[in-house]
């Protein structure tokens, strides 16, 4: 039997170079806003900001470096980075874990500092260490005191988000290292890698720039009025059953509501969609149900199943 293979999908819709051309410039805007950033989000600092530049740095090499010996110096610095990154993130684990838990020695070396010097110069240690710390630091009753402490939820992700990111780059670095030639997939990866940033930057900003407008449209994933039109499908079903007639409603944007058809959908079409919907539903019985902060995917079509029990 033929196993199948998960295709490697690029996470956005506009070209490769106004993607990392737009990111280089919201990085460089990130510079100067920092401050408001770390107000609201601790974590964003410059060992953040340094390494959204890396990133930034290798996509834009994939792209135009064709020399292999140049390819393999910048994956190696990328992973350096990510790994300094990495060690960032367990020494601010540590200290919170100190205050977390004053009177147990145990408790605060749980998340495996014991392991951490060995992981500094060794991205395969390094990506152990944090997703062990990452296992201990999201358990109910250590996270609970963390963020007691200060400690943010984002932090805790992070820890697993850069293990991943350094599991990435390692493997695109040995298949350099190797001699292999860059294929597509390798290029996407990479360019999800910024993508994925670039989302991070904008779900922060939303919050840091609420009442901002202007300042908010300089993060945004696209540009205001690129006419980048997003399609958004609900389908409604009740007791595994398409439920025509429904009433659905966007809360979070200005389109009017509409009418499911026969097939259970809804279709919602703008070029200012947001990059997260909150639905409403409404069945012909007046049952209702909420889906808030559901994704969707700029520049094409997303559908989002709501069931009702």
């Amino acid at each position: 039997m033929t196993l199948k293979t998960k295709p490697i999908i690029r996470l956005y819709s506009m070209p490769d170079e106004e993607m990392t051309t737009r990111a280089q410039t919201k990085h460089d805007l990130l510079v100067d806003d920092l401050a408001d950033f770390t107000a609201k989000f601790p974590f964003i600092d410059m060992t953040w900001v340094n390494s959204y530049q890396s990133d930034i740095t290798t996509a834009i090499n994939y792209q135009s470096d064709t020399v292999q010996v140049n390819l393999i110096k910048v994956l190696t610095e990328d992973v350096q980075s990510s790994v300094a990154e990495g060690m960032k993130a367990l020494d601010t684990l540590d200290i919170y874990a100190k205050l977390a838990f004053p009177d147990s020695p145990a408790k605060q070396r749980v998340f495996g500092q014991d392991n951490w010097d060995k992981a500094r110069n060794d991205q395969q240690k390094m990506v152990k260490a944090l997703k062990s710390a990452h296992t201990f630091a999201d358990e109910a009753a250590y996270k609970t005191a963390l963020t007691g402490k200060g400690y943010t939820l984002p932090e805790i992700a992070a820890l697993l988000t850069i293990a991943d990111n350094i599991s990435t780059k390692d493997a695109l670095q040995e298949k350099a290292k190797a001699g292999r030639p860059v294929v597509t997939e390798d290029r996407i990866n990479v360019q999800n890698i910024v993508w994925e940033r670039d989302q991070t930057l904008k779900t922060m900003a939303e919050l840091v720039y609420r009442d901002d407008a202007a300042k908010l449209d300089q993060y945004l994933l696209y540009p205001a009025g690129s006419g980048e039109s997003t399609t958004v499908i609900v389908h409604v079903t009740a007791t595994m059953i398409p439920q025509q007639n429904a009433t659905v409603r966007l809360m979070n944007t200005s389109l009017a509501a509409q009418q499911t058809d026969a097939s259970g959908n809804a279709v919602f079409s703008s070029v200012n969609m947001p990059d997260s919907v909150d639905i409403k539903v409404v069945l012909a019985d007046n049952r209702e149900a909420l889906r808030p902060n559901q994704a969707v995917v700029q520049g094409t079509e997303t559908t989002i199943d709501v069931v009702i029990p």
